[in-house]
């Protein structure tokens, strides 16, 4: 099985998602599961792990989580600063 290494900033659980002011690249389930993500039902095994864009979800329990960055860390100037790019 394949071990993701990747770091994410942010967690919250699926019904506490801000989508405008987090992107989302990974689902997380840590018990079974029925969940909707991105308009498609998908039953998620316990610590399911899944590595892709999340647009929307909603999910049977409490125990599905979405993890990624802060949309401005995400979508930062290739300066990284708050100065207009060069």
């Amino acid at each position: 099985m394949a071990i993701n290494r990747r770091i994410a900033s942010v967690i919250k659980r699926w019904d506490n998602a801000d989508f405008n002011a987090h992107k989302y690249t990974i689902v997380y389930a840590s018990t079974d599961s029925n969940a909707i993500i991105n308009g498609e039902e998908v039953f998620l095994v316990a610590t399911t792990q899944l590595d892709f864009n999340v647009k929307s979800i909603s999910a049977d329990t409490n125990n599905v989580y979405v993890l990624g960055d802060k949309i401005d860390v995400v979508n930062g100037t290739t300066t990284l600063n708050g100065y207009p790019n060069p």
